[in-house]
């Protein structure tokens, strides 16, 4: 059976034949944190660096790029932060409202290998609704679509989805790694020797995702809020620690679930996990955990790894940094994504001892659960 990277590569951008002075409307994914000062943080900028790839492809043939986006959660948050950082880095203009008049003369007066980003499409309500007829100013100007928002294609959103259905529509150079890489993470893990981390204290896909690799891992390491669940369940005292009232009754005691054996609590304490008090809170894995951690993963041949091991916004970063650091040091095929994981790889300077950093985290956690995306599935069924 043809794997899904090679069904991608047949719609990958790279194929088109002639670029010259077409159109591209692309989609990317640079939606990443802004600093007090509302501006982009050069350390956060790593969703950024990786969209340049396909953007430089595209401008390098002469195509003419119109740049779609989002930042934030909330409708009135602008991208010019975005673009403004951008701009230091390559020429391009900005494009602050969806105003027919102002498209139309800026699209058409576009030059070959030129630039142009468009304002936050989630400003929308028809952008998460799935109607690009937001779009509809726009889309007769253009010449073809080009999907490299990995990140946000396992949402059914018109930016990633309906606009297949009005533009030949393609992927982008990221988007095709993303996928090649994480197909062989799952290969990989059919090898044995092989390590799931999680962490973080969002539930639902992760444990969807733990039941799928249970059977294809030898030891699934859990921390973060998601290790509370499995204590509660497993007769431990957790306090006031986080807790999701997530049903685990069909897994809680599989033995390849390896939780935390010491804590951090909310008084910055090493407290053993049969010592919880009823009004600690677990905050961080705790140094012998991190032993233990490391021990399974030093063994290992392949690590995929999802979620902090401890309430990392608030400064609770030891155990998540000292993973990053067993897996850095392991030789193991390393895969890793989501925001949190990522900035402590990325603000470690661990990067380039990964094999691979995903820009997706929901979207990374749903491709494995799934085997696909709608934003995948938009392109390849394509009417």
């Amino acid at each position: 059976m043809e794997s899904l990277t090679k069904q991608l590569e047949k719609y990958a951008i790279t194929g088109h034949e002639n670029l010259l002075g077409k159109r591209v409307l692309l989609r990317v994914d640079v939606n990443v944190p802004l600093g007090e000062n509302g501006a982009v943080d050069p350390g956060e900028d790593w969703r950024i660096t990786q969209a340049y790839k396909t953007i430089d492809f595209l401008t390098e043939k002469g195509a003419r790029v119109i740049i779609m986006s989002h930042i934030g959660r909330e409708k009135h948050e602008s991208l010019r932060p975005i673009f403004e950082y951008m701009r230091e880095h390559r020429t391009m203009g900005f494009l602050p409202r969806y105003d027919e008049t102002l498209i139309t003369t800026m699209v058409e007066g576009m030059q070959n290998g030129s630039i142009i980003m468009l304002e936050n499409v989630r400003q929308f309500d028809n952008e998460e609704a799935n109607d690009s007829s937001y779009l509809n100013i726009l889309i007769p100007l253009c010449d073809l679509y080009v999907n490299d928002a990995f990140a946000v294609s396992h949402r059914a959103h018109a930016s990633v989805h309906d606009i297949t259905n009005y533009l030949p529509s393609y992927f982008g150079l990221q988007f095709i790694e993303e996928v090649s890489q994480l197909e062989k993470t799952l290969n990989a893990m059919e090898q044995g020797n092989s390590v799931l981390v999680l962490g973080g204290a969002k539930f639902g896909t992760k444990l969807d995702l733990l039941k799928r690799l249970l059977p294809r891992v030898d030891y699934a390491l859990i921390g973060g809020a998601l290790a509370n669940v499995f204590l509660r369940e497993r007769g431990f005292e957790i306090g006031k620690s986080f807790v999701d009232d997530t049903d685990i009754s069909d897994i809680k005691d599989n033995t390849k679930i390896i939780l935390p054996i010491d804590v951090v609590d909310q008084e910055g304490d090493i407290v053993a996990v049969d010592e919880i008090g009823k009004n600690d809170i677990m905050l961080d894995i705790g140094p012998e955990t991190e032993k233990l951690f490391e021990t399974i993963i030093d063994q290992s041949k392949t690590v995929l790894w999802n979620g902090p091991m401890g309430k990392y916004e608030d400064e609770y970063t030891a155990g998540s940094i000292a993973v990053a650091d067993s897996i850095a040091r392991s030789g193991a095929f390393s895969v890793t994504g989501g925001g949190d994981t990522a900035t402590v790889i990325l603000e470690a300077g661990l990067q380039d001892n990964f094999d691979f950093v995903s820009t997706g985290g929901g979207a990374m956690l749903e491709f494995l659960v799934k085997g696909t995306l709608p934003g995948i599935e938009a392109i390849l069924n394509k009417k």
